[in-house]
């Protein structure tokens, strides 16, 4: 089987990217979450946990990424309490081809002899597995919507159509997050991928 790992176990609260208010009118700095600012190319996930919506995506600069969404936050108003409640998860993602199972590739672990992805545009989002063209980010964000089983929503429009395994080989494909801040705990999931099989 090839191997896919979304090693995301980087991860905060957005609280800060939401500007403090100041006595007397105005507001204080807003800043990236902790740990993401210097940040180039990386997966991630936002959770709301006000509404249970997910969004997932692939940057080739994750703090170019959020530093837009941080002046989002601040021209709609979003308050630091509100932010509070939404946290992200980030890191690398890993590729494989084909090899003899993996004995003891356990809880949270990196992919042994996983070959580090590091998108950049214009083919930001593909890797080679098994000499198929894999679209990470349609596997990030199909994987959070079907197989996590967290319900909820997740806000992803355009690639949200369902994705078949392109390869010929199934697929193992794991996703490892952090805490979010305290707002989960952290762990993964992980499921094979069929080739040939139904799409997710």
């Amino acid at each position: 089987m090839g191997y896919v790992h979304f090693n995301l176990v980087n991860s905060a609260t957005c609280t800060a990217m939401a500007p403090p208010p100041l006595m007397g009118g105005g507001f204080g700095a807003a800043s990236l979450p902790p740990g993401m600012a210097g940040w180039g190319a990386g997966s991630y996930i936002i959770v709301n946990t006000n509404t249970n919506n997910r969004y997932a995506g692939i940057s080739g600069n994750l703090t170019n990424r959020f530093n837009t969404r941080m002046a989002v936050v601040t021209e709609m108003g979003f308050a630091p309490a509100t932010m509070a409640m939404i946290g992200v998860c980030w890191g690398h993602t890993f590729v494989r081809n084909t090899a003899p199972a993996l004995a003891g590739w356990g809880a949270g672990a990196a992919l042994p002899g996983g070959t580090l992805v590091q998108p950049a545009p214009p083919a930001a989002f593909a890797a080679l597995i098994d000499g198929a063209a894999v679209h990470l980010e349609h596997l990030l964000i199909r994987f959070c919507a079907t197989q996590l089983g967290a319900g909820g929503t997740v806000s992803n429009n355009v690639l949200m159509a369902p994705y078949a395994n392109p390869a010929p080989n199934n697929i193992i494909v794991r996703l490892s997050y952090g805490a979010m801040g305290g707002l989960f705990n952290a762990g993964w999931q992980q499921a094979v991928w069929v080739a040939g099989g139904p799409a997710w």
